[in-house]
């Protein structure tokens, strides 16, 4: 979701001003509308780099201790890293609690005789710092902010000192409260780098526009997610020597200027891999640190033939073409043992063809895999979520699917394209559907990513000349309603009635 499709998202009124207060004029006495049509025309601003680069450097210096920890845990290490950069308000701070557990975890397994003489120097002068009134200065953050810098640790790094001195998150180790956690997020909001929405239950989520996330990814030096950077070790560890990790580890060690990364004399390729996951950005892990080392042009390109990619261009073209692929690759789980809940997950992908994230992900190896995915993930929302199992098809001339309704049918057809359906190019199809089914169809669902504003004229001119009614519903709608249904009434059977609908599916009339 970009900034603008936020904005015609906003929840309330109260959010819509904490974002406008960073570049709206005067934005206390506009009412939501015209708060909209303000952050539309101030757009720019929100996702201008200069500007998050300056509001990130600003929130550093929040005289709030809690919002200068909390505010980039809240983004580079978990939000930055979600699927599409959201999460629901709940989800963030079990992530933010349990960020703060594992540090202090790290610190009591972290053996201090054997500190690096950098990591040695800056535990010393955040000793010496907190020794002052037990607490952190915004002038003592800066000077040890560029104390660490300078000797290129990370603020994880210096978060695993600060508790093994009892100072992380507070002191005595003490964890922050959602009071504070909350203080972090209205602090973000209010300099445009954090936004809420509601999604498809009406539960209020944390989110950060794509456009802005992009902008702040570059601003911490964030080349692709996490669960995609493990995969792509993975290929790496699987196609490479055990040498090339190693040299890629030293390499690292010397370009970063990390003395505490430390690799034994006979490392295992497990022990790299935590290294690199750890240590090594990812182009430097494929690219090397200079034009003469990394994999080459050659391999590069065979690496784009086995993701299905494009194999030609520059060295740099096929890096930055590899790091977009493993950047897409989203974490599913399956929580069944029936392979169609996977493809439930990615019911709008299949749904709009987004063949290069399906092959991405895993999901497709063919592109004819698409529509026939995109029919079984209807099957089972109808079956294991709705609880209404689909009725065998006889013959090749038939819909996608078909089921039973008191004394009739209703009968659905998928329709998988790139581009939003026409239902006049497919209405002679369905009405043949129709019109050759042994019983009475109440309903015929056409199940589409999006369909064209002249759809819902030609359902109302079928309608009035037949007695079957023609409903339009996304699979985004389709999924949402079935979610929905699961999880507020799980274990009972979906009364299909609430698809008695003539063109566009409207999931206000249903009451689940």
């Amino acid at each position: 979701m970009e900034f603008i499709k936020f904005v015609e998202q906003i929840p309330n009124i109260t959010i819509a001003k904490r974002v406008a207060s960073a570049y709206v004029a005067d934005y206390r006495r506009l009412e939501l509308e015209e708060i909209k049509e303000c952050l539309i025309k101030t757009a720019k601003q929100y996702t201008s780099y200069e500007n998050i680069a300056n509001s990130i450097e600003q929130l550093k210096l929040d005289s709030n201790r809690a919002v200068r920890i909390i505010a980039p845990i809240l983004l580079r290490d978990y939000l930055l890293d979600q699927d599409d950069f959201i999460s629901t308000c709940k989800e963030t701070e079990a992530a933010v609690f349990n960020y703060e557990k594992t540090i202090i975890d790290e610190s009591n397994n972290f053996n201090i005789d054997k500190i690096s003489k950098d990591l040695a120097l800056l535990k010393h002068m955040l000793d010496t710092a907190w020794a002052h009134n037990n607490d952190i200065s915004v002038d003592e953050k800066n000077l040890l902010d560029s104390l660490r810098k300078y000797l290129s640790i990370t603020i994880r790094e210096q978060h695993v000192l600060e508790a093994k001195s009892g100072r992380f998150p507070n002191f005595g180790n003490s964890l922050h409260s959602f009071e504070d956690i909350d203080a972090a997020r209205k602090a973000l909001q209010a300099k445009g780098l954090l936004m809420a929405v509601k999604n498809a239950d009406g539960v209020m989520c944390d989110i950060i526009p794509d456009d802005i996330a992009y902008e702040i990814r570059k601003y911490y030096n964030i080349e692709i997610r996490s669960y995609g950077y493990e995969k792509m070790v993975d290929y790496v560890v699987k196609k490479t020597k055990k040498q090339y990790l190693i040299d890629i580890v030293l390499k690292a060690s010397n370009h970063y200027k990390k003395a505490n990364i430390e690799v034994s004399n006979n490392p295992t390729v497990n022990e790299l891999r935590s290294i690199i996951l750890k240590a090594v950005q990812p182009s430097n892990l494929i690219g090397g640190f200079s034009a003469y080392d990394g994999m080459n042009v050659e391999i590069l390109s065979n690496w784009c033939l086995d993701l299905g990619l494009n194999t030609s261009g520059t060295k740099k073209t096929l890096i930055d073409r590899i790091l977009a692929y493993y950047d897409s690759v989203r974490r599913i789980e399956i929580k069944s043992e029936d392979e169609r809940e996977k493809l439930v997950s990615v019911y709008k992908e299949l749904a709009w063809r987004d063949l290069k994230f399906l092959r991405a992900n895993n999901i497709i190896d063919k592109d004819l895999q698409c529509e026939h995915y995109f029919e079984d993930a209807t099957d089972y929302i109808f079956e294991k979520m709705l609880l209404n199992k689909p009725l065998t098809l006889t013959g090749t001339d038939h819909p996608d699917g078909k089921l039973s309704f008191k004394d009739r049918y209703i009968m659905w057809d998928n329709k998988s394209k790139e581009t939003p359906v026409n239902l006049k190019d497919h209405i002679q199809q369905f009405d043949r559907y129709i019109k050759t089914s042994d019983k009475e169809v109440a309903v015929f669902m056409v199940i589409a990513p999006d369909f064209t504003s002249q759809s819902v004229q030609e359902c109302v001119d079928y309608s009035l000349n037949n007695d079957t009614q023609i409903l339009l519903i996304t699979a985004d709608e389709l999924k949402s309603v079935a979610e929905s249904w699961l999880k507020n009434h799980e274990g009972e059977t979906f009364n299909l009635g609430y698809f008695k609908q003539n063109g566009r599916f409207d999931i206000k009339l249903l009451k689940i």
